[in-house]
């Protein structure tokens, strides 16, 4: 079938037009609408969103304050007193002369024939004194001239005569120095 138009061509010209507007109203409707879903969505997600912040906030809160509840003191003051203690020991570590670096150094000095009963060191006065038992007068006076020749380490030996009275099986005492050097 054939539709034929009999109107004017002003007036169809003019349908043709209203059809147009009615397309194009119906379109920026219905874009209109759709932007206003759109935005509408976005404002709830928006306000949604913001509400789960201020929950997850809360509980931020809530657990931070059972980290400082007492339970969690007690421990940390538990951990701060294993830490003094621990610094305690090193700093007593570090103020405490060194006894094995003036044993070692003095350990090489005995010769053959001469056993030490005691050593006593003074740190304060940075003095050593060393007894024991010689069995040749010339073990005794080998002791002092290894002392004295390990002028590195020590100085100052006292040479009481004594020592070197009786020929054989004699008692001995030295009496000598440290060096700052071997107290480190």
């Amino acid at each position: 079938m054939r539709v034929i138009n009999l109107l004017p061509k002003n007036k169809q010209k003019e349908l043709r037009y209203e059809a147009m507007f009615h397309s194009l109203l119906s379109f920026f409707t219905l874009s209109l609408l759709s932007f206003a879903l759109v935005f509408a969505v976005q404002l709830g997600a928006k306000f949604i969103l913001k509400a789960e912040a201020e929950s997850y906030k809360a509980q931020i809160a809530e657990l931070q304050g059972q980290v400082n509840k007492k339970e969690n003191a007690e421990t940390k003051s538990k951990i701060k007193q294993i830490n003094d203690t621990v610094s305690d020991f090193k700093t007593l570590a570090l103020s405490s002369p060194k006894y094995s670096q003036v044993l070692k150094a003095f350990a090489k000095l005995p010769p053959p024939g001469v056993s030490i009963d005691s050593v006593s060191i003074d740190f304060n006065k940075k003095s050593m004194m060393v007894t024991g038992q010689g069995e040749t007068r010339e073990a005794i006076i080998q002791m002092y001239n290894n002392i004295k020749a390990d002028g590195a380490n020590f100085y100052n030996v006292d040479y009481p005569l004594e020592n070197v009275v009786l020929p054989s099986k004699q008692s001995f005492h030295y009496t000598f120095y440290i060096r700052d050097s071997l107290l480190k």
